[in-house]
């Protein structure tokens, strides 16, 4: 597989530097000195990893946010490389997103060794994403489906509805049981008829044994069962943990 590397720099020996580096798997390009055009050449071809030259005289008292506010409307975000001359920059590049921080003048090795590292996150977001697609099989029609996606499942029968974001559902040739075991632990009974992703949950009515998936009371909500009250009391701990709880 090819890796393709671009590079944001006004810093002619960075680009020899990269022009002259022979490495397998790894083509380089350059963006113009302009970030304006070196931003809309990132959205027209995203590479795999950017190389960020954080010495830009753009880029001024590591102010990057005109990179980031970039950088979310791609689908699929680089692996983030930066280039200085100073590690005055580091942590700030760190907390924004960077996955490592390479000094100028740059050596062989340190290259090197950042490519290694870009190249098993790149590896391992990919095998994330592998993992967060189920496959629902109906005679010759295979679909595949991202499980983020899922707000909550139903029993019917010996099959399964599956209820999506934007109010729609396929329908699976399996148990209820069957999602239960092979989904995440992101994935919650509630009920014998019930599963919820927990990611997906907005309010919690004890008073009304219900789940909401919007904030508002009249949204889209499913029951839950007093067989399942720990499991929900658990969900609410987790939803909690990180919250601050008001009182009005």
């Amino acid at each position: 597989m090819h890796y393709r590397c671009s590079v944001i720099t006004r810093n002619l020996e960075v680009i020899k530097f990269f022009q002259s580096f022979d490495i397998c798997d790894y083509k380089f390009d350059f963006y113009s000195f302009r970030l304006e055009s070196a931003y809309n050449a990132l959205l027209k071809t995203p590479p795999s990893i950017l190389f960020v030259d954080l010495d830009h005289p753009d880029y001024r008292q590591s102010d990057w946010n005109s990179l980031v506010e970039v950088l979310n409307y791609l689908e699929c975000q680089p692996v983030l490389v930066a280039i200085s001359s100073t590690k005055s920059f580091a942590y700030q590049a760190l907390k924004t997103g960077f996955q490592d921080y390479l000094l100028n003048p740059l050596y062989e090795l340190d290259v090197r060794k950042s490519l290694v590292k870009s190249k098993k996150c790149l590896q391992m977001r990919t095998s994330r994403e592998r993992d967060n697609v189920i496959c629902l099989k109906s005679y010759s029609d295979y679909r595949f489906l991202n499980v983020e996606e899922i707000l909550y499942l139903k029993a019917d029968n010996n099959t399964t509805d599956l209820f999506l974001n934007g109010q729609k559902h396929v329908t699976a040739f399996k148990s209820l049981k069957y999602f239960e075991d092979t989904l995440s632990d992101d994935f919650l009974r509630i009920h014998n008829s019930y599963i919820i992703n927990k990611r997906a949950v907005k309010r919690i009515n004890y008073s009304k044994s219900l789940i909401f998936f919007d904030a508002d009371l009249n949204g889209h909500s499913v029951p839950f069962s007093r067989k399942f009250r720990d499991q929900v009391d658990g969900l609410k701990k987790t939803l909690l943990t990180d919250e601050q709880v008001l009182f009005g």
